[in-house]
C-alpha cells in the first residue's frame, strides 16, 4: 500500500500587503499633536496683542520670545504629512501618481513655509512670497490627497463610512478655504475680509483633521486574505 504524506496547504503571501507601521502612524501623530501644541500656546501667549478675527497664523512668528514656535508648528505639519505617506505606503495606497505627489508637495510646502517667515506690513519681500504661495500649496494638496485616498476605498466595504467621513471632511475643508482665499485678497464684502484671521485658524484646524484622518487609516485597513495554492 502506499503510503500518504498530508501536507498543510501553501499559502501564498506575496500578493498581501505589509502589515501597517505603527511607527507612521505614531510619527503622523505626534506631528499633529505637537503642531496643534505649538499653535494654541502660540494663540493664548499673542491674544493680547494679535486678534484671531483679522490677523493671520503667519504673523505669529512676531511673538516675541515664542514666535519660533509659530516655524515649529508648520514642521510638524510636514512630518505629519511623512507619516501619512508612510502609513499609506505600508497599505499600498499611495502608489507614484497624484496621491504621492500631492502628499509630497504638502511635506514640502510646509517646510518652505516653516523657514521663510512673512513679512508684517503690505509690501511682501521674496521670503514672504514663497511663504505665502508654500502654504497655499499645503492647504490645497491636503484635501486633494485626501480625495485621491477616498476614491481608492470606493470598493472596500468595511471601510465606506471611513471613506464618507474623509469626504465630508474634504466638502467641510473646501468651503473653509474658499472663504479664507476670497476674504484674504478682498474679493468678499470688507465685513467678512475682517474675518480672514478666524477663517485660516478653522481651516489649520480642519487640515489637521484630514492629515489624521489619513494618518490613522493604516490601523482600520485590513490586508487581503491569503490565498491558498493547492
Amino acid at each position: 500500500m502506499t503510503n500518504l504524506v498530508l501536507t498543510r496547504p501553501r499559502v501564498a503571501t506575496d500578493a498581501a500587503p505589509p502589515r501597517p507601521t505603527t511607527v507612521a502612524v505614531r510619527l503622523g501623530l505626534a506631528g499633529i499633536v505637537c503642531s496643534l501644541l505649538f499653535m494654541v500656546n502660540l494663540t493664548v501667549t499673542a491674544w493680547q496683542s494679535m486678534s484671531v478675527l483679522d490677523t493671520t497664523m503667519s504673523d505669529y512668528v512676531f511673538v516675541p520670545e515664542v514666535g519660533w514656535m509659530f516655524g515649529a508648528a508648520v514642521l510638524c505639519i510636514s512630518v505629519a504629512g511623512l507619516g501619512a505617506m508612510l502609513g499609506l505606503a505600508a497599505i499600498r495606497l499611495l502608489g507614484n501618481g497624484m496621491l504621492r505627489l500631492a502628499l509630497g508637495l504638502a511635506v514640502a510646502g510646509a517646510v518652505l513655509a516653516a523657514v521663510f517667515p512673512t513679512d508684517l506690513g503690505e509690501s511682501l519681500s521674496v521670503s514672504a512670497q514663497i511663504h505665502r504661495y508654500a502654504a497655499g500649496v499645503v492647504f490645497f494638496c491636503v484635501p486633494i490627497a485626501a480625495v485621491l485616498v477616498a476614491r481608492q476605498l470606493r470598493d472596500v466595504r468595511y471601510l465606506a463610512g471611513y471613506r464618507r467621513a474623509l469626504y465630508g471632511s474634504v466638502v467641510l475643508t473646501s468651503v473653509v478655504l474658499a472663504l479664507f482665499m476670497t476674504s484674504h485678497f478682498g474679493v468678499m464684502p470688507e465685513v467678512l475680509q475682517e474675518l480672514n484671521g478666524l477663517f485660516q485658524r478653522v481651516l489649520y484646524v480642519l487640515e489637521l483633521v484630514l492629515l489624521a484622518q489619513l494618518v490613522l487609516l493604516p490601523l482600520r485597513f485590513r490586508a487581503p486574505r491569503s490565498v491558498l495554492v493547492g
